[in-house]
């Protein structure tokens, strides 16, 4: 499910960890768009875990808590951050006993997954030498104590400098930004889709341009599940050929 966020909303995600009742990501947004992501990353897995367990409801308990983090250093601390998760709950000794982090695919350990984009961490560490970036990344998370490890409840991480310029433009732009610009209008995209063909075809080309699945049926004035149903079978017919 993570997988399929990061790429229909173009994330670009350089750490995560699933523990037993939350989760933690860095992410870097190519679009202001970070609540949609996460509302439909929480909404799919509340509708799968609903269906598993026999529930109905809600699952998760408030709205996530996002921080705004400056590069370089400070990304470095919060991937760390995210990955000794499960150690400072005591559930491991070691970050690389957890599975459900992305440590072991960033050292090496195991295959990286597709959705997992490290260049921009291993650059900060290290620009030009992954191999090295990977030994020193291996480094600062296992030295010291990780009890020792906090992140500041700040909605902004970074230097004084960083800081200012964030609450500066907070007054004038979404603060999760950039958004992309030259999105075609869905009038555009449906212009002379007539036929149900043309229509269907049309729906997923919106879809793969970032909008999302209520915005596309409030345009059509037809329900959710339908564009979903649409979008899910155009998806399969691709992958199957």
């Amino acid at each position: 499910m993570l997988a399929d966020v990061v790429q229909r909303y173009a994330l670009r995600c350089h750490a995560y960890c699933q523990m037993t009742n939350h989760y933690h990501l860095a992410v870097t947004t190519t679009d202001a768009n970070v609540s949609r992501a996460v509302q439909q990353l929480n909404g799919d897995y509340a509708q799968w875990w609903n269906w598993r367990h026999k529930r109905n409801g809600h699952l998760f308990q408030a709205r996530f808590h996002g921080q705004i983090v400056q590069g370089e250093a400070y990304l470095l601390n919060v991937c760390r951050y995210i990955v000794l998760n499960p150690v400072r709950a005591h559930m491991v000794d070691s970050p690389e006993q957890w599975r459900w982090s992305s440590y072991r695919a960033t050292v090496g350990l195991t295959r990286l997954p597709s959705f997992l984009d490290c260049d921009r961490l291993l650059d900060s560490i290290s620009p030009n030498d992954p191999e090295n970036a990977t030994n020193e990344f291996r480094r600062s998370v296992l030295m010291g104590d990780a009890s020792s490890l906090r992140l500041p409840r700040t909605a902004i991480i970074g230097d004084d400098a960083f800081i200012a310029r964030i609450l500066a433009s907070r007054a004038h732009v979404s603060t999760e930004v950039p958004r992309r610009e030259g999105r075609r209008t869905l009038s555009t995209i449906f212009d002379g889709a007539v036929t149900r063909g043309r229509r269907n075809a049309a729906i997923v080309t919106a879809f793969r341009e970032r909008y999302s699945l209520a915005e596309i049926a409030r345009f059509l004035d037809v329900h959710r599940t339908t564009v979903s149903r649409i979008v899910a079978n155009r998806c399969q017919t691709v992958q199957n050929v």
